[in-house]
């Protein structure tokens, strides 16, 4: 286990403690439950950049941690998306394109995911620099919304920078789906279980053997009876 693996999985801890007291603050007003919030968001960013940092400058790169860190950036994101997305009196309200991009296109993704690594075996995934600022403004809407219900640094949902952010993160999530979707179908498209397996073709054949035995048949028929007819005159 490397030291990127033990901050990842402290990040993913971290979650359920941001996702918890942000959601009470939606409800209740809890000062308190603000600043819990704030505060394990901020480590939880904080300790995402550390992380990264660490594994590439010792070479401490693992599967694992490949695996752990995306998954705890996307936790991260979608419980605070999924608490801005309802209306409350405390917290800003994301609109719903943007939010119905952000989930369409992870559900998309996780679908392809799923498809492919149950017939191919091991996905091949390349991190994509629009994928990554997509992630970055989708990180901003989050944060704008927590800091953004106690208005500070002039932040609130009613400015109009608010919505150029959301406008922009929507923008560049969808166009990460013309990127992940093409790769993923050259990926299938290279597994033999995408072309007709060997039994279809049989049955293809047989069929068509049947058919065309089936059409022979009255054509035989006739031949006799029209023989049987000649024998008569």
């Amino acid at each position: 286990m490397t030291v990127p693996n033990y901050i990842t999985i402290f990040r993913l801890l971290l979650v359920p403690v941001f996702a918890t007291y942000i959601i009470d603050y939606s409800n209740n007003n809890k000062e308190l439950s603000w600043w819990i919030a704030v505060i394990s968001f901020c480590l939880a960013s904080v300790s995402d950049g550390i992380d990264g940092y660490i594994a590439r400058r010792f070479k401490q790169r693992s599967e694992l941690g490949a695996f752990l860190d995306p998954l705890a950036d996307k936790l991260l994101l979608l419980s605070g998306i999924v608490v801005l997305s309802f209306p409350s009196d405390y917290l800003p309200q994301l609109p719903l394109w943007t939010v119905g991009m952000i989930f369409g296109r992870d559900l998309i993704l996780l679908l392809g995911y799923l498809v492919i690594n149950h017939w191919v075996g091991r996905v091949k995934v390349r991190p994509h620099f629009l994928s990554k600022c997509a992630t970055v403004l989708q990180m901003v809407l989050v944060a704008w919304g927590v800091l953004g219900c106690k208005h500070q640094f002039g932040l609130g949902d009613e400015s109009p920078i608010f919505n150029f952010w959301c406008l922009s993160a929507t923008v560049l999530t969808g166009l990460t789906l013309f990127i992940y979707f093409p790769a993923g179908m050259a990926q299938l498209r290279a597994v033999p279980a995408s072309s007709p397996s060997q039994d279809q073709s049989l049955n293809m054949v047989a069929t068509t053997i049947e058919v065309d035995s089936l059409v022979s048949m009255p054509n035989k028929k006739n031949t006799r009876n029209d023989a049987g007819l000649n024998e008569d005159n």
